[in-house]
């Protein structure tokens, strides 16, 4: 009876390391897709605005020199937080393998483009566009278009929301 209790630890143990390691797995690879479809970089360049419109209202003096130097090295902090807030996200809406179409698509040379200036794809990389989002996964992507939209937009405003109130509580002079 102790081996049979032991053999069940040990399967429930392991079972639980390599459920915990397949999620982690996916993880990585949904926050790899953020970076090279460029909603990394959207969230950086907001955060970057962020600090731009704090400037014009809390210019910076010695009273909140503190708080400028925290927004400012803070910034990987705050883009890490908000790539928590969408893995789960896209974890829910998409399996393993329809991330690895996606992120496969946004580290080609069209998606690269895409991402830099579509207005600048040639017309090979516009047909390769089409196909795809005429492919399975482009077809899930639109399908679930409207629903990503409405999670990411509440998530991105709760970011931007706590962002903002941080730096007035640091960057207010009393």
């Amino acid at each position: 009876m102790k081996t049979f209790k032991t053999n069940i630890f040990v399967v429930l143990f392991f079972g639980t390391i390599s459920l915990f390691s397949q999620k982690t797995e996916m993880v990585l690879k949904v926050s790899e897709y953020l970076q090279s479809n460029g909603t990394i970089k959207q969230y950086k360049d907001a955060y970057l605005e962020l600090l731009n419109l704090m400037e014009k209202q809390f210019p910076k003096s010695d009273k909140n020199s503190d708080g400028w130097l925290y927004l400012q090295q803070n910034e990987t902090k705050a883009l890490t937080n908000i790539n928590e807030l969408l893995v789960p996200i896209y974890i829910k809406h998409f399996n393993e393998e329809d991330i690895d179409k996606m992120q496969s698509f946004y580290l080609g040379d069209t998606g690269q483009q895409l991402v830099q200036d579509r207005n600048k794809l040639t017309d090979a990389q516009l047909k390769e566009v089409d196909t795809f989002f005429s492919s399975k996964i482009g077809s899930k992507i639109k399908t679930k278009q409207q629903v990503l939209s409405e999670e990411i937009a509440m998530v991105s405003e709760y970011w931007s929301k706590d962002l903002y109130q941080t730096a007035v509580l640091l960057l207010k002079e009393e």
